[in-house]
Formats: structure tokens, C-alpha cells, sequence
């Protein structure tokens, strides 16, 4: 059987405060509005590769 090595303490150490950063970040997506400018909302046009659309910004 070959031997098994765990990871350095500070890889782990980072990997996991990377994986926090990352949670915060998407917390922060979700609670801010989509544009930095007020916009109206917005749909792509029916040949898009992928359909997507937008809600108005209040900016």
C-alpha cells in the first residue's frame, strides 16, 4: 500500500479561508443590485445561444 501524506497546515489553512471569502462574495452578489446605474429590465433576443434576461436596477 502506498503511503498517504496529509496536506500542509497552511494549504488547508487557505484553502479554507478561500472557501469563506467565496461564501461572503456570494452573499454579497445576491444582496446587491445587478448594476452599478439605474437600468430597465432587459431579455436577450429570441436567437440568443442562451436566454437570459435581467430585472430593472435601481442602480
Amino acid at each position: 500500500m502506498a503511503a498517504s501524506y496529509g496536506s500542509p497546515q497552511d494549504l488547508t489553512d487557505a484553502q479554507d479561508e478561500l472557501r469563506q471569502v467565496r461564501a461572503d462574495l456570494q452573499t454579497l452578489y445576491r444582496r446587491v443590485p445587478w448594476s452599478a446605474e439605474p437600468l430597465d429590465a432587459g431579455k436577450m433576443h429570441d436567437n440568443a445561444w442562451r436566454q437570459a434576461s435581467r430585472p430593472a436596477s435601481p442602480g
